[in-house]
């Protein structure tokens, strides 16, 4: 399912950022370093909010983020707890599961009413704005930004993609 490979290049993408962010952390000025952590735990809010949503349960915060910033390990460890159940979910969904409808109230109080699959299409570009933004932050302070664009994810996951039998 294609959609259980969009999740599985979140992760990868969400794992290559989180790593090259944190070898270059200590160049990132104070306040861009703040925001680099703060965008990111946003995401992995959201991605838990959602989850929770999904799956019937009390939901985890009551903010689309957590007031104090976690450290880059313990953000790394919850996102990737996050990703590994997305893609689980991801890769044993029905199409009754994807059309399921759930009724939620968000953090600032609206309600709202989304389909299954309407949420996991928004985790994946809510997360994907989000890294470029925090991308953003590493070059604009001259750094190195991750390559990690879904056409390199799925030529390092699947490396027979880059032998092709055509001639150019």
């Amino acid at each position: 399912m294609q959609l259980a490979k969009a999740f599985q290049y979140k992760q990868w993408a969400n794992a290559e950022l989180l790593a090259l962010g944190e070898q270059q952390f200590d160049r990132l000025p104070q306040d861009d370093a703040i925001f680099f952590v703060r965008i990111l735990n946003h995401t992995t809010v959201v991605d838990s909010l959602f989850i929770s949503r999904i799956l019937g349960e009390p939901e985890k915060y009551s903010a689309d983020n957590t007031v104090e910033t976690p450290t880059i390990a313990e953000l790394r460890q919850t996102m990737a707890e996050n990703d590994s159940w997305l893609v689980n979910y991801a890769q044993s969904l029905s199409t009754e599961e994807l059309e399921r409808s759930i009724e939620f109230k968000f953090v600032d109080g609206d309600l709202g009413t989304l389909t299954v699959e309407e949420i996991l299409l928004h985790l994946l570009t809510h997360g994907s704005n989000h890294r470029g933004m925090a991308s953003r932050t590493l070059a604009a302070n001259g750094l190195e930004r991750p390559k990690d664009t879904f056409t390199r994810y799925l030529h390092q996951a699947e490396p027979s993609r880059r032998q092709s039998e055509f001639q150019f």
